[in-house]
């Protein structure tokens, strides 16, 4: 849009931008190319996302096998990783052979978040927003309830492993800046 107007001696000309680019980077798409390379190159999986929700409801409820790796930095926030106990058992199986133990499945669990995490992570220094990572952590439940107050950012998708008939939920909450 063009506005002018005249100061008494010379016109002048400004523009208003109503067309400005988002700065933040698009984290769904983010997501849904890094989840399904890690299940690909990790274990030869193929991880379909769905369509994902770019404003996810907080609180959230989360079930199953649930790993989390914090942000911190120029981007803040969570990322939260919700396996079913069935899932998560065939991927720890998979990744370590044998029938493995609840340690087992929370360790390849906190791994694989850490991964999605870590290429999220890789992804925002690139784009200007250095972070850094916490150590995952893993959480296991029937109702696993989450929320951040501090995040005006919350991006949910699932994938879905037709050969393992079964899905793996993503959530992020993120804040940018300070």
């Amino acid at each position: 849009m063009q506005i002018s107007a005249r100061n008494y001696t010379k016109p002048f000309t400004f523009s208003i931008i109503t067309n400005m680019a988002n700065p933040i980077p698009d984290l769904l798409s983010i997501l849904n190319k890094c989840v399904p390379d890690i299940f690909s190159t990790m274990v030869g999986w193929t991880a379909v996302p769905g369509v994902g929700d770019g404003d996810a409801p907080r609180p959230s409820m989360l079930q199953g096998v649930t790993g989390s790796v914090s942000l911190s930095g120029q981007a803040n926030g969570v990322v939260y990783t919700a396996f079913s106990s069935n899932l998560a058992k065939l991927l720890t199986a998979d990744v370590l052979g044998g029938d493995p133990s609840e340690s087992d499945i929370s360790d390849v669990v906190g791994e694989f978040t850490n991964m999605i995490t870590g290429n999220l992570k890789s992804q925002l220094c690139d784009k200007g927003y250095p972070c850094s990572l916490s150590i995952p952590t893993v959480m296991r439940g029937g109702e696993i309830t989450v929320v951040s107050k501090s995040a005006p950012i919350s991006v949910r998708n699932t994938y879905v492993f037709a050969e393992q008939k079964e899905e793996l939920v993503v959530l992020l909450f993120a804040r940018f800046g300070d």
